[in-house]
């Protein structure tokens, strides 16, 4: 942090106030200090930030709307669905950037935000003829597989348990 101008520290010092107050606010775990919000800058990040503040430049480096635009954010979709704020969770990368490394990936568990999101954008919204041809022509020649043998015992398991408690409750 030596190699740091006292202008762009304060602006870090707001930026990190600003990040960890939105986070919280929105039921975060935050635990990440204001010099490991400063190490997860690379060198080139500092350099374009000191640039655009000698310039006075910064107010439109930063623009919200600017897609190349430094925002502090989580690594990826699971380290969000962690719930906690920290030197192992987060970074900072472009706007752009930061919209394609949290989408989820395969194999990501959908956060029920998430799920509860993606069902209320679908109710309601008719497909067409042409949609509905083009799911069935993507589903045949498919085969469906069925429960696996632990899912079917697990299922029967749970029906058991189920029963056996609504026999208890009368």
């Amino acid at each position: 942090m030596e190699n740091i101008s006292p202008k762009l520290l304060a602006y870090l010092k707001s930026w990190y106030e600003t990040t960890t107050k939105s986070k919280t606010a929105a039921g975060v775990v935050v635990n990440l200090t204001f010099d490991q919000f400063v190490s997860l800058l690379e060198k080139r990040q500092i350099v374009s930030l000191q640039k655009a503040i000698d310039a006075n430049s910064i107010r439109y480096l930063q623009d919200e709307n600017n897609p190349y635009a430094y925002v502090a954010t989580w690594k990826s979709y699971a380290a969000c669905s962690s719930g906690v704020y920290d030197i192992n969770t987060a970074c900072i990368c472009s706007r752009m950037k930061s919209g394609q490394i949290n989408l989820p990936a395969a194999g990501d568990k959908l956060r029920p935000s998430h799920c509860a999101n993606i069902s209320k954008s679908l109710k309601g919204v008719e497909k067409t003829e042409e949609h509905c041809q083009a799911i069935s022509q993507a589903k045949k020649g498919k085969s469906i597989s069925g429960w696996s043998d632990e899912r079917r015992a697990a299922r029967s398991a749970l029906r058991q348990a189920q029963e056996a408690a609504k026999r208890a409750a009368l």
